[in-house]
């Protein structure tokens, strides 16, 4: 049986042949399989030499110092390090602030742990964004309250593709002396960072939205904003304390060669998203119902969110078989969920249901997105009878 053609990049990519070179050199007996941390022989520091390339692999593409690279398990362990991190950090230094600002179409692991500082008598507004999923700076600075110590905005949403100016955004923060986070685990490699000239102070990254691998990220932590972080996992005291537990050797190299990648060849793998999601509109847009969710100027072109009035959701992937893509929504036991995001921008429960995110990457090819084409309006119009 042939497998669908792969539309599903926004959840994960497939990992890059370099990349796994460059992980597999890590795991055999010939290799950098070594301890990191092991300082007492020369297989230890083989093995440390390779995070610190990666370290400064990830540093390069950001326009950071690798001192600033902190490794973790990827970006949901990474904006839970930023957010109890610095709240227990400045807990701790007498800091009496407990208000937290971020948005409603945030990733669950920014939204719930936001949801659990609220247990702890913390206060927390969630935003409204506008109609395309979009966060002004403007929306931000009127949420700040003198008691406000975090904003935590991500400057893509991972279902509409809509970009947030988080530079901007960072700027009002500092002129409030509030402290800026930002999940860029979909936009990393593909918008302007240079973070070391941003007011920007945290930033969550992955490799696995990037063709690598998964199970490693890293939390960039500005060293002139003096962020004061806990650990919220202990034991060994590696990365300079800020996360307890072996460095993976082998996943922290994939995920720099991953960047080294993307640097080189981002902006033509950008150019050529562009070119793909413009053929792929032009393919649908005389379709009966269609809604294209999302920005019209400020958004990834790899990741497109389209609505279908007046069909019934339930019906629209087991319709789908030649394209494994996602509905943007939760799965329950019982029923197809809402996404809460599309929501958040107006739809209703029934346009949300009807809902799908078409996201592609680096391995999609021309006659992926004509099969995708041809699926969609093929299978469509027969939702409507």
């Amino acid at each position: 049986m042939q497998k669908p053609v792969y539309f599903d990049y926004a959840a994960a990519t497939p990992t890059d042949k370099r990349v796994i070179e460059a992980m597999v050199a890590c795991l055999n007996e010939d290799g950098c399989f070594a301890n990191p941390h092991a300082k007492d022989h020369v297989y230890g520091w083989q093995a440390a030499e390779v995070v610190e390339r990666a370290r400064s692999q990830i540093a390069d593409l950001i326009g950071v110092s690798p001192l600033e690279i902190f490794f973790t398990s990827g970006a949901t362990e990474s904006n839970n390090l930023a957010i109890f991190g610095l709240a227990k950090g400045l807990r701790k230094k007498g800091d009496k602030r407990k208000h937290l600002v971020t948005s409603m179409i945030e990733h669950k692991a920014i939204l719930e742990a936001c949801e659990l500082l609220l247990d702890d008598g913390y206060e927390v507004t969630f935003l409204k964004p506008d109609s395309t999923g979009q966060i002004s700076a403007d929306k931000v600075a009127k949420a700040i309250r003198p008691d406000t110590f975090l904003v935590s905005i991500a400057e893509a949403n991972s279902v509409l593709g809509t970009i947030s100016n988080i530079h901007d955004i960072a700027r009002e923060c500092h002129k409030r002396q509030v402290y800026f986070h930002s999940d860029v685990a979909q936009s990393v490699g593909y918008l302007t960072m240079d973070y070391a000239h941003s007011d920007i102070d945290m930033v969550s990254l992955t490799s696995e939205k990037v063709c690598g691998p998964k199970g490693v990220g890293a939390l960039y932590v500005k060293r002139d904003s003096h962020i004061p972080l806990l650990a919220q996992i202990y034991g060994g005291g590696q990365e300079k304390g800020l996360r307890g537990g072996t460095v993976p050797t082998h996943q922290v190299a994939g995920m720099g060669e991953a960047f080294a990648i993307l640097k080189s060849e981002g902006f033509k793998d950008k150019e050529r998203f562009f070119a793909l999601r413009k053929r792929l509109i032009d393919g649908i847009k005389h379709l009966k119902g269609l809604v294209i969710n999302g920005s019209k100027t400020d958004f990834l072109p790899q990741i497109l969110s389209v609505s279908f009035e007046n069909i019934d959701g339930h019906k629209l992937l087991p319709t789908l078989s030649r394209i494994a893509t996602s509905t943007g929504s939760a799965c329950s036991s019982a029923s197809l969920e809402p996404s809460y995001i599309l929501k958040a921008i107006g739809h209703s429960d029934t346009l949300a249901r009807a809902s799908l995110r078409l996201s592609f990457g680096r391995f999609t090819k021309n006659e992926d997105i004509e099969i995708c084409i041809e699926e969609l309006n093929t299978k469509i119009p027969t939702l409507y009878n």
